[in-house]
C-alpha cells in the first residue's frame, strides 16, 4: 500500500506557519537589546557563560533567515530540517531547565512580546517541529522558489495545476 501524498496546501500551509513564527521571533529578538535577549538565554543554564552573548547576537538572525527560506521554499528541505532543528532544540533545552528545577520568568520563544510557561512552550515547540517534518515532507512544493529553479512544481496534481 503506497503511503499518501501530503496534500500541496497543507505543505504550504505548514511552511507559512513555520516561517512566520521564526520570522518573528527573530525580527522581535533582533529589535530589542542583545544583553536583554542573552539573560533570557542564560536564565537556562545550557550553554557555556562565554557563548550566551554570541548566542543572543546571531540566534535571531538564523530564525529570520531560516524562516524566509521555508515561507519562500528556498532549499526547502534543509530549510525545514533547520527549523525543526531548531524547536527541538528549543524543546530540550525547555526540558532541561525542567529537569533541573528553573524558573523561568520568560521562555523568551518570542522575545518580549509573548510570555509562555514552560509547558506552553513545550507544546508551541511540539508543534512547530511536527510542522517543520510537515513542510520537509512537502518538498518538492507548489510556489517555492525551488520549483521555479528546477523547472516547475512536479508533485501531485490531483486533477489541476
Amino acid at each position: 500500500m503506497k503511503p499518501k501524498a501530503i496534500p500541496p496546501y497543507a505543505g504550504l500551509a505548514a511552511r507559512a506557519l513555520v516561517g512566520a513564527v521564526l520570522v518573528y521571533a527573530g525580527a522581535t529578538k533582533a529589535a530589542g537589546p542583545t544583553e536583554e535577549f542573552a539573560l533570557v538565554i542564560g536564565s537556562y543554564d545550557v550553554l557555556p557563560r562565554e557563548m550566551i552573548l554570541t548566542a543572543a547576537t546571531f540566534l535571531p538572525w538564523v530564525e529570520i533567515l531560516l524562516g524566509w527560506a521555508v515561507i519562500l521554499g528556498f532549499r526547502l528541505r534543509e530549510a525545514a530540517i533547520g527549523a525543526g532543528a531548531l524547536f527541538g532544540a528549543f524543546l530540550l533545552a525547555l526540558v532541561m531547565v525542567q529537569l533541573k528545577g528553573i524558573e523561568l520568568p520568560n521562555c523568551g520563544c518570542l522575545g518580549d512580546a509573548v510570555h509562555f510557561t514552560p509547558l506552553q512552550a513545550s507544546l508551541f515547540d511540539t508543534c512547530l517541529t511536527a510542522l517543520s517534518w510537515l513542510a520537509w515532507k512537502s518538498a518538492p512544493a507548489r510556489l517555492s522558489l525551488d520549483s521555479w529553479t528546477e523547472g516547475g512544481y512536479t508533485g501531485p496534481t490531483h486533477g489541476h495545476r
